[in-house]
């Protein structure tokens, strides 16, 4: 029994004795490890950008657009990030992804452009945000300070959102209406006016304007046969009369 008491003794202080050395031995490794590595290096946040290739805003502007929120490298809150990235003109979807501790994912959608914007109470060579802009292919205007060149439609209106959706939808319509014809551009005030290529002008007014495009459309057809393409495609139709139209030359 005083053999079995003694070897459980000495076990026992085998056992601290190990535990003490191994916390010397782990508080040497941390203290080495802090004086030969670069912990500021190692918290620091990574971010890994995935952005559309015809993106015309660098990647080093949209890092300076969310620098204010990279600063606490374990709160970093992805849902403020994603909604300020989503706030920049050109951005149409950001997803931000953790992928482990501070390294996180961007991926950068940029906006697609469906007709260009012009403010109809700005002068022609004023160039600033509330001036001119795009509209997007989900009918969004956005304005950024950044212009592109495009080719796309002109749209000209009031500086309003629910304008501009309204635009772009009437737009869809009408062009759908006059195909194979295009619309150069289109004005929306208290009424519709298209431009048509190459230089008609067509005045819709302020309602029925689907069933007084189809009435041009057809009005347009039977004057080809009677007055020259050169003559007529610079004409300007006013349709808003209750039993026919006004032609202008």
């Amino acid at each position: 029994m005083k053999y079995k008491r003694r070897n459980r003794r000495k076990k026992s202080i085998y056992q601290i004795i190990f535990k003490l050395l191994s916390m010397i031995f782990l508080l040497v490794l941390i203290t080495w490890g802090v004086q030969n590595t670069h912990p500021i290096e190692f918290l620091k946040v990574d971010i890994n950008w995935e952005i559309d290739k015809n993106f015309p805003v660098t990647q080093q502007a949209l890092e300076q657009h969310i620098s204010p929120l990279i600063t606490e490298t374990y709160q970093l809150n992805l849902h403020e990030i994603k909604h300020e990235l989503e706030h920049h003109p050109w951005v149409a979807n950001a997803k931000v992804k953790r992928l482990f501790w501070n390294f996180i994912k961007i991926k950068i959608s940029t906006q697609q452009i469906s007709m260009r914007w012009k403010n109809k109470n700005c002068q022609n060579d004023v160039k600033t945000q509330i001036c001119q802009g795009y509209i997007s292919t989900k009918g969004e205007l956005f304005t950024p300070n950044k212009m592109i060149k495009s080719d796309a439609i002109i749209a000209i209106s009031a500086h309003n959102k629910n304008i501009t959706k309204a635009l772009f939808d009437n737009y869809q319509t009408y062009q759908a209406i006059i195909k194979p014809m295009i619309i150069a551009s289109i004005l929306k005030t208290n009424i519709d006016t298209l431009f048509i290529k190459p230089h008609i002008k067509v005045i819709l007014g302020y309602q029925k304007q689907q069933k007084r495009l189809k009435n041009f459309v057809k009005v347009y057809k039977k004057l080809t046969k009677s007055i020259a393409h050169e003559k007529l495609n610079r004409a300007i139709f006013d349709m808003r009369y209750a039993k026919g139209f006004s032609l202008k030359f």
